[in-house]
C-alpha cells in the first residue's frame, strides 16, 4: 500500500502536468485561453505550494490562519507584477524585431522592465519577513529548504516535460 506522503505527492504532479498540459491547445483557441491557462497554473501551483509548505513546516492553526491570507495577497500582487512585466518583454522583443526603435526607447522599456523585477523582489521579501515573524526557528530553517527544493523540484519537472520525459541530470 502506498504511504499517505506518496499519495499526496503523486496528486501534486497530476495537478502540476495537468495545469502543463493545458498550453497544448491548438494555436487560435491557444491566443484566446493563454491568459485563463495561466492562473489556472498560477492557482495549482500557489495551491501546491501551500499545501507543501503546510506539511512541511507542520504549520499550528493560528499560523496558517495569520500566514495564508498574507500569502495570498502577495500572489495577487506578484499575479499582477508579472503580468505587466510579460506585456513590457512582449514589447521589448517587438521594439527588437522591428528594429526601428531610438535608444531612448530601448532605455525606458529596459528601466521599466528592471524596475518590475525590482517590485516582485521587493514583495518576495515583504512577504518572507511577514513568514519570518510567525514561524519558530526551526520552521524557518525548514521554510529555506522547502523553498529551495520545491523551486528546484518545479523547474527540474518542467524541463524533463519539455525534453520529453527524459530523467534530468
Amino acid at each position: 500500500m502506498m504511504s499517505k506522503k506518496n499519495i499526496i505527492n503523486g496528486l501534486y504532479l497530476v495537478i502540476f502536468m495537468l495545469s502543463i498540459s493545458l498550453s497544448a491547445v491548438p494555436v487560435k483557441a491557444q491566443n484566446r485561453a493563454q491568459d485563463s491557462t495561466q492562473r489556472n497554473l498560477r492557482h495549482n501551483l500557489f495551491t501546491l505550494r501551500a499545501l507543501r509548505m503546510t506539511q512541511e513546516l507542520e504549520l499550528t492553526e493560528q499560523q496558517t490562519a495569520a500566514i495564508f491570507p498574507e500569502l495570498n495577497r502577495a500572489e495577487k500582487d506578484k499575479a499582477e507584477l508579472q503580468k505587466a512585466l510579460a506585456s513590457e518583454l512582449r514589447e521589448l522583443r517587438l521594439m527588437l524585431k522591428n528594429d526601428k526603435s531610438k535608444a531612448e526607447d530601448y532605455e525606458e522599456r529596459v528601466n521599466r522592465i528592471k524596475d518590475l523585477r525590482r517590485q516582485l523582489q521587493e514583495r518576495e521579501k515583504v512577504f518572507e519577513d511577514f513568514l519570518f515573524s510567525q514561524l519558530t526557528a526551526v520552521q524557518k530553517a525548514r521554510y529555506i529548504i522547502f523553498s529551495f527544493d520545491f523551486n528546484r523540484t518545479m523547474i527540474e519537472r518542467t524541463h524533463r516535460m519539455k525534453m520529453g520525459g527524459q530523467k534530468v541530470k
